[in-house]
This record gives structure tokens, sequence and C-alpha cells, in this order.
């Protein structure tokens, strides 16, 4: 029952805070000085009162939010569980004081200055409060506090008002201060110590008329002239320093205004470039416009030039006029402009294929006081320049040329001019060379990997590092009978095609640009050939396609049967040392060589079988000869992406390399085989040894005879 009294007290208290401690408050209309006044006036009515815990105050009107938890907790008066009221925010926990109103008046007489302030502020804890509240090293008359005890100190070159208990006061305070001036009723200044507050005024009276008064850091300021004084009323900021200054106020008098002529200089930039029978010039027009503003310009041209942009800030529109053999650019801004403005053109002539004499176009501001400018020539083409006839004007080093010629160059400038006024003419000669086809591709080097069965059947894998510019095709000639079986570029199947003189045709791709440099990607291509089926001794020739893009690097790995011996190598390509063995495709040793050769007798070479393990399928026509185009047809189509084909690595690995194969040549080797020599290559040495043995004996024979005769 206590409790529920408790919360019925605590929310009638909350609803006589937020209805009856404020009451309404009008802003009456009038100056600014005015408002404010009214405004302070209202809120010195509002009653504050203090309640809470010991300790804690809270001033001001209660929050609504107060008003609804007590409600709430009213709402269940059997509860068994007391909610805690919201507690007010407590200041003392973030400051003792708080200042919320400062006021100041100042007024002259000689050269001392009288000032009176009030200060309305709040303390939040309990025992003495220090209130700073001007500088010692004023004059100060006197100082009052509203209630309570107080008293004032001085610490720190500062005073202070001392106070002991909570609550809202109101400090009156008046002090006196120099002020300086040069001279006797001349200009004159001081500053005031002010105790910072969120709402600040200052009023400063001066018992003089014909003068102007300036208050630092004022927002605004308002003057006001009386009979015999002038009175300036400030709103403040939060600052802790108020400089007044004054002056004898100068007289405003009436200043007629004289229309005057603009005057316009212009300094022009131009960039032109020749090549492919054209001559196309960028033009930067610095204007200078002085006295009055200009909203247009009118630019002559020659006739016989196309002008293809205007660009300008605040351009409006453009137009163009013909007469008199020349043509009228005029530029209309969106207003009248003064001081510095830019305007770029974009224009070009056609001066005719091959060689010719160009007359670089000429650029004319009407109404300009002075115009000059500066003109720098490149070749777009492999043209070459010369300057031909020069009138009125100068030729120059590149590099005093203005940046704003170089920043439009793409390629090198090569001749440079500057000219002082009209007329002015140009001539260059342009002659034409004849252009020299470069490669637009090439293979930085190509890895051929090729197996040869006993059968004759080869298979043969060629990577091509390839960096393209702008060929569309990779053409290889294949052998007649080769039979294509996969294309990759890049990594990806593409569909090969081919030519009306039976050459392959792979789609290339276009090389991203990586710096300055093309970067490459690589082409795969696999296709099976019949070559002659190896007896017991002969011969093998062996030639690789031919492609119409140049080599830099070439290497081949030609692998052959094991149970043949290799000799007289030869060919446009050179043997690297050493012939052995290779693991197969895995590089597996040895042991598991021989033991992938016993699974595989009877079929040792036969790639039909090694192909079916890795592409799923089983090209048996690979097994006989009987009608195999018919058999191809059975496990390839047209217009279909190829699977990728590995080559079988087993054998005897014969390595080949060669520096730069150019287009249309194709490297080839031939050699010698035979299979006696592999098979019983240890019996002839037997055989051998013991033909020296008996030869060496037979020698030792004789030399003993011949000693003993």
């Amino acid at each position: 029952m206590k409790v529920f009294l408790f919360k019925v007290l605590y929310v009638f208290c909350i609803f006589l805070c937020s209805h009856a401690c404020l009451p309404p408050v009008s802003m009456a209309t009038g100056p600014l000085k005015d408002k404010l006044q009214q405004k302070i006036k209202a809120e010195s009515n509002i009653q504050y009162q203090q309640f809470g815990q010991e300790g804690q105050s809270f001033s001001g009107p209660a929050p609504q939010e107060d008003l609804r938890q007590g409600m709430k907790s009213l709402a269940s008066p059997s509860s068994s569980t007391v909610l805690p009221a919201a507690e007010p925010v407590n200041p003392s926990a973030i400051a003792s004081y708080a200042i919320y109103q400062a006021n100041y008046t100042a007024a002259l007489e000689e050269n001392v200055v009288t000032v009176k302030g009030k200060v309305i502020f709040e303390v939040f804890k309990k025992g003495w409060n220090q209130i700073p509240i001007v500088k010692s090293d004023v004059g100060l008359i006197d100082v009052t506090v509203n209630k309570g005890a107080s008293f004032v100190t001085m610490q720190g070159g500062r005073y202070y008002v001392m106070v002991d208990k909570p609550g809202r006061y109101q400090i009156t305070m008046e002090f006196l201060i120099k002020a300086s001036r040069e001279r006797e009723n001349g200009p004159g200044s001081f500053s005031l110590d002010v105790v910072p507050a969120p709402i600040s005024q200052f009023e400063f009276t001066m018992p003089e008329t014909e003068v102007e008064i300036f208050v630092e850091p004022a927002i605004r300021v308002e003057l006001e002239k009386f009979q015999d004084k002038t009175v300036a009323w400030a709103i403040m900021p939060n600052t802790n320093l108020i400089t007044t200054r004054w002056t004898k106020a100068i007289p405003k008098e009436e200043i007629a205004p004289v229309a005057l002529e603009p005057k316009v200089y212009a300094d022009t930039s131009t960039y032109a470039s020749i090549g492919e029978g054209i001559l196309r010039c960028q033009t930067r027009l610095n204007f200078s416009i002085l006295q009055s503003e200009v909203s247009n310009f009118r630019i002559a041209l020659p006739e016989d030039i196309s002008l293809l942009d205007v660009q300008g800030r605040d351009l409006r529109d453009w137009k163009i006029t013909k007469s008199d053999g020349q043509q009228d650019l005029d530029v209309y801004l969106n207003f009248g402009l003064k001081g510095n403005y830019v305007l770029e053109l974009t224009y070009e002539r056609n001066i005719g294929e091959g060689s010719v004499v160009a007359e670089i176009p000429w650029i004319k501001v009407r109404g300009a006081e002075r115009e000059n400018g500066h003109i720098g020539v490149s070749a777009m083409t492999n043209v070459e320049l010369a300057a031909h006839k020069l009138e009125r004007v100068t030729s120059i080093d590149v590099k005093e040329l203005p940046s704003s010629i170089s920043e439009n160059s793409r390629s090198p400038i090569l001749l440079a001019f500057k000219y002082f006024n009209h007329p002015y003419r140009i001539h260059i000669d342009v002659t034409r060379h004849e252009e020299l086809p470069v490669l637009v591709a090439a293979i930085d080097s190509v890895n051929y990997l090729t197996l040869h069965t006993v059968e004759g059947k080869i298979l043969t894998q060629a990577i091509y590092q390839v960096r393209n510019n702008v060929k569309q095709f990779l053409r290889i000639n294949l052998p007649v009978d080769a039979m294509l079986w996969s294309t990759f570029v890049a990594g990806k199947p593409v569909k090969p095609a081919k030519d009306k003189n039976g050459h392959v045709l792979i789609p290339l791709e276009k090389s991203q640009l990586q710096g300055q440099n093309l970067t490459g990607f690589p082409v795969e291509v696999v296709y099976l050939d019949k070559g002659s089926q190896l007896n017991f001794i002969g011969e093998l020739k062996l030639r690789l396609p031919k492609t119409d893009i140049p080599i830099s690097s070439f290497f081949w790995s030609l692998y052959v049967p094991e149970d043949y011996y290799y000799f007289k190598f030869d060919g446009d390509v050179k043997k690297e040392a050493g012939i052995r063995p290779s693991g197969g495709i895995l590089g597996v040793g040895g042991s598991a060589q021989r033991a992938v050769r016993g699974r595989l007798k009877g079929a040792a070479d036969d790639i039909g079988q090694q192909m079916a393990v890795e592409t799923q399928y089983e090209p048996y026509y690979l097994k006989t000869d009987v009608e195999p185009k018919r058999k191809v047809e059975e496990v390839s189509q047209k217009g279909i992406l190829p699977l990728r084909i590995s080559v079988p690595q087993q054998g005897y690995r014969l390595s080949f390399s060669k520096l730069i194969v150019t287009e249309n040549e194709g490297p080839w080797v031939s050699f010698r085989y035979v299979k006696i020599l592999k098979h019983f290559g240890s019996l002839i040495r037997i055989a051998v040894f013991v033909i020296i043995f008996f030869v060496l004996v037979g020698l030792i024979k004789k030399v003993t005879v011949r000693k003993n005769r």
C-alpha cells in the first residue's frame, strides 16, 4: 500500500511540473534586439524547482516519458514487483556548474570604458564552487549575487565568485577598463574579457555620432545613431574575448557608373597532326577579358576547314557563318564573363594523299587587342615533315611549346613555331614514303611431341606460343593424308577450317596489351599421319607442317620404338645430345616401363588402344587400313568442338631444336635404323673381342718366331 501511494504522489508531482511550471512564451515582432530581449525576459519568468534524491537536482519541465512510465506502474497496483521510476539526468556528473546567459554593456567616457555585466548560471554540486568572472587587470567596482552566501576571490590573475549551494544564480558586476586611442577623438579600440555563454549579447555606447563601430567576433552588429551618441548592439558567439574598435565614419558618395568597352587579349596553343591525307588541329584559346564583361566571341577561320567540336565553360551555343572567302565562328555564353576564359576548338583540313605542301590553318579572334600563339606539328603516319615557307612566324625549339600542346600529342612533335598577331602563314612539306609490311603475329616458341609406332602411325602434338595483334587465322600446311584430331586456343577448344589450298585455319585470339608488350597465348594442334612401317633395317624421314607465322625457337621430341638402333641423322634441325628412353605419360621408371610394355605386348604401338583409355572411345580405324576415311567420319563430325588429346610418351626419345623457322619452312629430319644391332649387340661385341684376341695371339707368335731365328 505504501508503494502504491508513493507512485501516485510521484506521478502527481511529475504532472504538476510538466503543466504548471511552463507558462506560454510569446515572441513579439520587431527588430532582432527586441525579439531577443523579450525571449530572455520570458525565460526569466520560468520557476525552476528541485526534486529527486538528496544531492540531485533537475531544472526545467519533467520529461513526458517519466509521466508515461508512472502511468504504466499505476495500471498494475496488485503486482508484487516494484518497477523503478525513471531517474532524471544528474548534471553534477558532467560539470559542477553551467553558464546559461551573459549580457554586457560598455560605455566610453574619454579613454575609460565602464562595463556592466549580468551572468546567469547554475551550480549542481554542494560545497564551495568557483565561478570565473573577469581578469584581475580591470578596475573592479561591484559584484553582486542574487541569493545565498558568496564572496569574491582572486586566483591566477582572475577574479572568481564563490557560492556554496546548488541552485540557479545571477551575478551582476561592474568594472573599468582602459581604451587605446590614436589621438583625441580619433580611432580607438579595447578588448573585453567576458564569461563565455551560449547566449551572449554585447552593447557599446560612445558619445560620438559620426563613427563606425566594429565588434569582433560578432555574429551580427546593429548600429543605432542618436543625437549625441552611437550605440552598437551585437550578438556574440560562445567566446571569452570581445574586441571593439571604432573609427570616423566615411561619408558614402554616389559614384556614377562609367561604361567601359571590354578589352580582350588572346593566347592560342595549336597542336596539328598530319597523316592519311588529313591535317587535324586542336586549338586552345586562352582569353584575358578586362574592363567589362563579354558574353560572346567571334573567331575567323579559313573557309576550307571543317569545324568538328567547340568546348568551353558556360557555353550556351555556337554557329558558323560563311562570307568573303572565310567563315566566322560565333560562340555564345550563358552570361557575361570577365577575367580568364578558355575555349577549345577541334577542326581539320583535307590536304590530299601522297606528297603535298600543306598550310596550317590560321585562327583569328575578332576584336582582340592582341593575339599571339604557339603551334606544334607532328606526323600521325610515316610521312616526313619539313618547313616549306614561313611568313611572320618564328621557328622555336619543341621544348619551348606550352604544356597544353604536348598534353594533346600522341606522337613526337617535329616542328614548333610561334607568332605575334596576324596575318601569318605556315606551309609544310609533306613527303609520303612507301610503307613496308611488318609482322602482325609471331610464334615465340613451339614444342612438337611426336610418337612414331612400328606400324608407321605418326601422332603429333604441336603447342605454339603465339602473340597476335590483328591476324585472324594461323595457317598450317598439314600432310596430305593427315587427320586433324584436336585444336585448342588459349586453353579453349576451337573449330578449325580449311581454305581452298587445303591449309588448316586455326582462329586466333587478339593478345592483351600488358604495359608496352602483347601477352602470348598457346595454340595446341594434334593430328595423326601415316608413315612407312619399320622393317628389319631401313630409313625414316619425318617432316613437320609449315606455318604462315615465323617461329623464334623450335623444340621437337620424337618417340620411336626401343627395339631399334638409330644412326646417321640428317636434316635442317640440330640433334640434341643424348638418346634416352622415356618413362611414359606420367614419367614412370624403367621397371614400370618394362611392365607396361609387357602388358601391351601384341598391341605395343597401337595408338587406338592407348587413346581409348584417355578419350573413352576406341578409334578402331587405327587398327586397319580398310576404308579409313569412312571410319573417321564415324568418330568425328564437323562443327563440333574437339576433345583434348594427349600423346603417349613411350619409347626412345630423340630431341631436336632449331632457331628461327620462317614462314612456309617445314623442319625435317632423317635417320637410319636397324633392328639386329639392338638384339644382338652383345654377341657382336663378344665376337669382335674374340677376333681381336686371336689377332693379338697371332702377332705375338710371329714376333716370337722371328726372335728365335
